[in-house]
């Protein structure tokens, strides 16, 4: 069995694949998840940016006048 006669079955498994109500829940429920996720881990990246550039921030200095 090559590439070729996978990606060849491939078109035939996702004609035959029928939506009903449980398979698109469980689409949907795995979309959420994955968004989820994603959502987290942009928050932690936010997090750790504004915590590097608080940290390199120079405390307790003023412009002179």
């Amino acid at each position: 069995m090559d590439i070729t006669s996978i990606a060849g079955s491939l078109p035939h498994f996702f004609s035959t694949f029928q939506l009903d109500d449980s398979s698109i829940a469980l689409i949907a429920l795995l979309a959420g998840m994955m968004g989820g996720y994603r959502l987290t881990g942009w928050h932690e990246q936010l997090k750790a940016k504004r915590a590097r550039i608080a940290a390199n921030k120079p405390q307790g200095t003023r412009k002179p006048d």
